[in-house]
């Protein structure tokens, strides 16, 4: 590379970093960042993908942004909370499920539209639910903490890919 051209790229890096704010004397990664060993080389002929269509499942993925797996919570399914992000973010804004999934099937719950959720307790057919939920109290936003005991009951049966998901789920208020 000539002399020149690594003038010129010196002026653009210095000219950029000088746009953006930064001082490169100064500026370091972050400790937790480390430059990879090594890069691997390519080995074969790539292939280019498309994006997703926006009607596709896949997309609803997107918005979850809180995630519970409760493991050992039933005979027949996994037992999972999300909180799906949705609505206005400055009153409540998380719309948060209860799941019960299988191998073939699935079946959802919606709890509600929260703040913030937090599993403080579960037994197979129980989770005690703590959430936080914004409410207008004379025209003035505030938050509330609240519990409640979520419960539901499954039929007893013999192990399925296909299995009988609860009809129902209970939420009762709690201290």
């Amino acid at each position: 590379m000539s002399i020149c051209r690594v003038s010129i790229s010196a002026v653009l890096i210095a000219g950029c970093l000088t746009v953006a704010g930064c001082n490169p004397s100064t500026t370091t990664a972050p400790s937790s960042v480390e430059a990879p060993a090594r890069f691997v080389e390519g080995d074969g002929e790539p292939q280019t993908w498309s994006p997703l269509a926006q009607d596709d499942p896949a997309i609803a993925a997107f918005a979850v942004v809180k995630f519970n797996d409760l493991p050992d919570m039933s005979n027949i399914a996994a037992v999972r909370m999300y909180g799906m992000a949705s609505g206005d973010p400055a009153m409540n804004g998380l719309r948060v499920y209860l799941a019960f999934v299988s191998p073939h099937d699935e079946r959802a719950f919606l709890l509600g539209d929260f703040r913030d959720y937090r599993v403080i307790a579960a037994s197979p057919g129980r989770i005690d639910l703590e959430y936080d939920e914004d409410v207008m109290v004379a025209d003035e936003p505030q938050t509330r903490t609240l519990r409640t005991i979520v419960t539901w009951t499954e039929t007893a049966q013999e192990p399925s890919p296909n299995p009988e998901f609860p009809s129902m789920v209970t939420m009762t208020p709690a201290q």
